[in-house]
């Protein structure tokens, strides 16, 4: 049974001292998983199925894939190699799952359970297909055993199987072999399939830290090879492109003068050139002929004619093996700088992510040390808010400008109170609107109105007195607008609260757990302020409109006295008296003039006692309602913003505190995916400080 591990001379011609350095940083890379992260400088091989590309691989790397099967062209084959001076030959397998399984997290859970792990002394070429069917199965794909292809629903995978291969005697590298592309979709393989393969090979050769070995078959035509075309657009200076030519023995006599032209770089003019090699045959593999006799064949082979025209340099897997190793160490020296640069600008960018999470949650100590950390930074804000600190970058429909815009709803409250707030406008001495109540409606004379419920509320009172329950009926009805206005108020309140408690929590709780969480605590708070608001603007309401009608303030006495002498020099001044004016009038007629009855002089009385009274009262309602329902409930120490605090999280039991600030599952696992693409990027860091080539 034929082993297929590599034997220790397999590589050797790649590396040197400084070679094996670089290599190794590269390697060390690799091994703390920073490929995971960030693209490595690694092989690619490239080209048509059936071109070869897997038995270049074997070359290369002395790794013998099963070449007669199709089944490795059906995904990519990532082959890693490692020197481990102080361990055993060891073999490990597994599946990195690709673009598409990615999007699936149950299938690509799947995926990566996939894993195998054997000594090197194990692995014989029955066992190495084993595991290659394995792997295909464990995919969805096809085993080398399928017979019918053109039921399955996939027969191709962007997923790459990964075999690590580590030990004393092996050298740093990376292969590819990503699967062929096909010209002729058929009912085996799909234009869905030729697509899957497309995308792949893109991506790879795409990279600019990719060296594209693109392989063709001596006996295709170059025009033919949609390889080439697709290396050209990737690789237009052709810095990363190295053409092999493979098959060459398989070439009909007469045909070799048409690849003799390619591989002197006639045809296609690649800036790395072209190599010509000759891999084992179907009939090679059949016949057992081993690695070590492959390279003594292909050495024969390429000593006849018409092959000893081509540069020796460029015939044969050893002379191509020592132009890779050249090829690519000079390729990470160059990518070197813009890779370390790249390692750092994610270090940071994780870092960031890290501290956005915040510290780990697992206990109840850690929960109320996280959460009280994050009120407090509420309350900070909270209060620069109704201070009116905001920052410079806040534009004036930002909803955190609290302060501002509580200003701006209380200013509309009051305007819209004092223009609308009253049943019919008061008028002045002379029978004018009075601008102040001034609606630029048609209204009801106020008069009328105060005549008609004077006539209709006569009680026991003496003619020419008002009966004081006409003044309470009137005032409350002329000030039951009141109410929907104030309702309105709040209402306005509650949106301005809930929005700045919105933009405030997506600004300091950054998981959306916890803020989703704290914002359940804060509805709670925000239902009882409007519970109580509603109850306080009630109590206001009916000290208003029910009882008496009382105040102390002396501006009521003043307004009222104004009005009343106002009306006394209107009914002068219509008489003709003007001031500083001396006449003689007969007191007869100023008597007829100053005189009205007893109806009229109790109407005025009433317009004038109602209007001073309800000048007063507006102001005291408007006043009230600001302070005694928006600044007590909403802004006040129980109100919504108040109670989102680190005395409240101090009062939470732990079974609550759990509920809210503990991790959940996304959360805990996003911050130990993060400590670990950290860790491993800062080691990656700090390996190439020490060792930078």
């Amino acid at each position: 049974m034929t082993r297929v591990m590599l034997s220790p001379n397999a590589i050797e011609d790649i590396d040197n001292e400084d070679r094996v350095k670089v290599l190794g940083i590269i390697d060390q890379f690799r091994a703390l998983g920073v490929n995971e992260d960030v693209s490595l400088p690694q092989l690619v091989v490239v080209g048509d199925q059936s071109s070869g590309k897997s038995s270049l691989l074997e070359g290369l790397t002395g790794l013998s894939f099963p070449i007669a099967s199709e089944l490795c062209t059906r995904f990519a084959t990532q082959i890693i190699l490692r020197r481990a001076p102080e361990s055993d030959d060891e073999v490990r397998v597994s599946i990195i799952p690709g673009p598409t399984a990615s999007n699936d997290e149950d299938q690509k859970r799947h995926l990566e359970s996939f894993a195998c792990a054997l000594p090197g002394k194990d692995l014989d070429s029955a066992k190495f297909k084993t595991l290659l069917d394995e792997a295909a199965t464990h995919m969805g794909l096809p085993a080398s055993s399928t017979e019918n292809l053109a039921d399955l629903e996939k027969r191709f995978s962007d997923d790459i199987l990964r075999i690590e291969i580590s030990g004393p005697t092996h050298h740093h590298l990376s292969v590819v072999d990503v699967p062929g592309l096909f010209h002729n979709p058929t009912r085996f393989q799909t234009e869905e399939d030729l697509e899957i393969i497309r995308n792949l090979l893109q991506g790879y050769i795409t990279d600019s830290r990719t060296i594209i070995l693109a392989v063709m078959d001596a006996r295709n035509n170059l025009a033919n090879q949609e390889v080439f075309r697709m290396a050209r657009a990737a690789d237009p200076e052709g810095k990363r492109t190295v053409g092999i030519i493979t098959k060459c023995d398989a070439l009909q006599k007469g045909d070799e003068d048409a690849v003799l032209r390619i591989a002197q770089n006639s045809v296609e003019c690649l800036n790395h050139g072209w190599f010509v090699v000759k891999n084992r045959s179907t009939q090679d593999i059949q016949n057992n002929v081993t690695i070590k006799q492959r390279h003594a064949n292909e050495q024969e082979f390429f000593k006849k004619a018409p092959w000893t025209a081509l540069d020796k340099d460029r015939i044969g897997i050893r002379h191509l093996k020592k132009f890779l190793g050249r090829l690519l160490y000079d390729h990470i020296r160059g990518e070197f700088p813009a890779l370390i640069d790249e390692i750092r600008n994610l270090a940071a960018t994780e870092r960031e992510a890290l501290e956005d999470l915040g510290p780990a949650r697992q206990t109840a100590q850690q929960q109320r040390q996280y959460l009280s950390r994050l009120t407090a930074r509420y309350q900070s804000l909270v209060g620069d808010c109704l201070r009116g600190n905001y920052a410079s970058s806040w534009d004036s429909q930002d909803h955190r400008k609290l302060r501002m815009r509580l200003h701006l709803a209380n200013e509309d409250f009051a305007k819209q109170l004092a223009r609308d707030g009253h049943y019919l406008p008061f008028r002045t001495v002379d029978d004018n609107i009075d601008s102040d109540y001034d609606r630029n409606a048609k209204e009801e004379s106020i008069y009328e109105w105060i005549k008609k419920h004077y006539r209709d509320s006569r009680g026991s009172e003496l003619p020419g007195t008002v009966n004081p329950l006409v003044l309470e009926t009137l005032f409350r009805q002329q000030a039951k607008k009141w109410r929907q206005i104030s309702e309105k108020h709040l209402a306005s309140i509650d949106v301005i609260v809930s929005e700045f408690n919105t933009a405030a929590f997506s600004n300091v709780f950054t998981d959306d757990a916890v803020r989703d969480g704290v914002k359940k605590c804060n509805e709670a708070s925000m239902c009882d302020t409007r519970r109580e608001a509603s109850k306080r603007l009630q109590d206001l309401l009916d000290d208003e409109m029910c009882g008496i009608l009382q105040t102390v303030n002396h501006y009521f006495a003043q307004t009222l006295d104004a009005f009343r002498q106002e009306r006394v020099i209107t009914r002068l001044k219509a008489f003709g008296l003007q001031d500083n004016q001396r006449v003689t009038v007969s007191l007869a007629s100023l008597k007829s003039v100053t005189c009205i009855s007893n109806e009229d002089q109790a109407v005025f009385d009433i317009h004038d006692i109602l209007k001073a009274y309800y000048k007063v009262a507006l102001k005291r309602f408007a006043d009230s309602v600001v302070t005694q329902v928006v600044e007590r409930f909403y802004v006040g120490k129980t109100g919504p913003l108040k109670q989102t605090s680190p005395e409240q999280v101090g009062s939470f039991a732990d079974d609550q505190l759990s509920r809210i600030a503990r991790e959940n599952y996304a959360t805990s696992t996003r911050r130990n995916e993060l400590h670990s693409k950290l860790e491993r990027l800062e080691k990656a860091l700090a390996l190439a400080e020490k060792t930078h080539p």
